[in-house]
């Protein structure tokens, strides 16, 4: 289980939890003797999903009520939901102190050790409840936190992992080029009769690549987890050495956990390396390099789901091209989630956006290629089996030049919309080993000719994680 599961672990009510007690507020609320509107009113709001408001409406009233085991069950769910696991605490005790036997009770002081981040008295509530066999709901979701406590227990060790892989497939368009490369030049520059060469013949091959790498984690006071990572990768293609490529990349960073909160602060440094067939002295490669720092943000709204935002400082330069060098600034935010019900699937939605500005400007001294770019893209996966899955994810994107003729004589503002698709099943075959086969497919359009492409690769590939 990682940090975003012990997140998770310390979410909301829904699942396991939802289902075991969600159902007693309505009891709750239908036998209150003491103002019983009120403890219906805030019953409701919390079904509805909104604890802040059930919560102001009952602490107005806690002078009063304060010591009546309905009143005090419903505080603590609206204080434990509205992030005051503390208070949260002071109200089920008082539960339990009456009634010792209210497994709702139980269940939520547990939780609200946990969000606390009092391990051992967490412990402590889940166990005693779990030997009174609870339904089977709230059963998987003691087990699930007490899975959390034991990980965040050993959260105070230095943890490695490294990892590798290789993988099998065929590129149907190496270098992302149109069909007609002589009319595209002509529709984009007014020239006509131009034979592709180089860069711009449009090529297919099958490639073998590998990959290994690893990651560093080391947790440090309070919260705060340091790490660092680097891998590497490479492709060659049969028969097109040119465009065999070479991947590097380090990062190194430190991340923030607490409750149903999380943040996570990085800095990489990517290189890639591909000759390709480009004409000139000196011969220009498609050689970059990219240097970035993120900041990223979540929020678990449930044990299943959360929220997540992010921003993003990247510097990507061409050693070979610098005309295409540029600095950015990107935001992106989304949500996850796994829903309950046969083979547990899983969604993840995604938005972009970025904004680049090119380093140097082109030989006219005016035009650049500056451009914005934006898109979204969701992700899914569903379980046949403990071992075998399948995903897909679909994604759609648009650029749009901020300079006019910037990549052509013949088009003022140049616009390109990129879609994509994978279809893939993985099929883990050793506790440590997958097997992954997929097919992507690509289609640019854009009102410059010479940037509409159609692309699909076929792969697999297998992977094995070694801590």
């Amino acid at each position: 289980m990682n940090t975003q599961s012990l997140r998770r672990a310390s979410g909301g009510r829904k699942g396991g939890l939802a289902a075991f007690a969600l159902a007693l507020l309505w009891t709750v609320a239908g036998a209150a003797s003491a103002n019983p509107k009120l403890l219906m009113d805030a019953t409701k709001l919390l079904a509805e999903g909104n604890p802040k408001q059930a919560y102001m409406i009952l602490v107005a009233e806690q002078g009063k009520l304060a010591g009546n085991l309905d009143f005090d069950y419903l505080l603590g769910v609206a204080a434990l939901d509205s992030g005051r696991p503390s208070e949260a605490i002071i109200a089920f005790e008082r539960v339990l102190a009456m009634n010792p036997m209210h497994a709702g009770a139980m269940m939520d002081l547990g939780r609200a050790y946990f969000t606390a981040g009092s391990m051992d008295l967490a412990e402590s509530a889940f166990k005693q409840l779990q030997v009174s066999n609870p339904p089977e709901a709230a059963k998987a979701a003691i087990e699930r936190y007490l899975r959390a406590i034991a990980e965040r227990r050993s959260g105070g060790a230095r943890r490695h992992q490294a990892w590798g892989e290789v993988s099998l497939g065929y590129d149907t368009n190496i270098t992302g080029v149109p069909n007609d490369f002589t009319r595209a030049v002509q529709s984009a520059f007014n020239i006509p009769g131009v034979e592709p060469t180089g860069n711009s013949i449009k090529r297919k091959a099958p490639f073998l690549a590998a990959a290994i790498g690893g990651d560093f984690l080391q947790p440090l006071n309070g919260q705060w987890t340091a790490h660092a990572g680097a891998e590497a990768r490479g492709r060659a293609f049969r028969d097109e050495g040119d465009f065999n490529s070479t991947a590097a990349e380090v990062r190194a960073g430190a991340s923030w956990a607490r409750g149903r909160q999380a943040v996570r602060l990085g800095a990489s440094y990517h290189r890639f390396d591909q000759d390709g067939q480009a004409p000139g002295d000196p011969k220009p490669t498609n050689d970059r390099n990219t240097a970035q720092v993120t900041a990223d943000y979540r929020h678990a709204l449930s044990e299943r789901s959360e929220v997540f935002a992010g921003l993003v400082g990247s510097k990507v330069s061409f050693p070979n091209n610098d005309i295409e060098d540029f600095k950015g600034v990107g935001i992106n935010g989304g949500w996850s989630g796994q829903f309950e019900g046969r083979g547990k699937p899983m969604l993840q939605i995604t938005a972009y956006f970025s904004d680049d500005k090119a380093d140097r400007k082109l030989a006219d001294g005016v035009t650049d290629k500056s451009k914005r770019v934006g898109g979204v893209r969701g992700t899914y996966q569903v379980s046949l089996s403990d071992s075998l899955a399948l995903f897909n994810s679909v994604g759609y994107g648009e650029r749009r030049d901020r300079s006019k003729f910037a990549r052509a004589t013949e088009v003022e503002t140049g616009r390109d919309k990129l879609a994509d698709v994978t279809l893939g099943v993985s099929w883990k075959f050793q506790p440590r080993c997958a097997m992954r086969a997929q097919w992507f497919a690509a289609r640019n359009e854009s009102n410059i000719a010479i940037y509409d492409y159609t692309r699909n690769e076929l792969s697999s590939n297998i992977r094995c994680d070694f801590n």
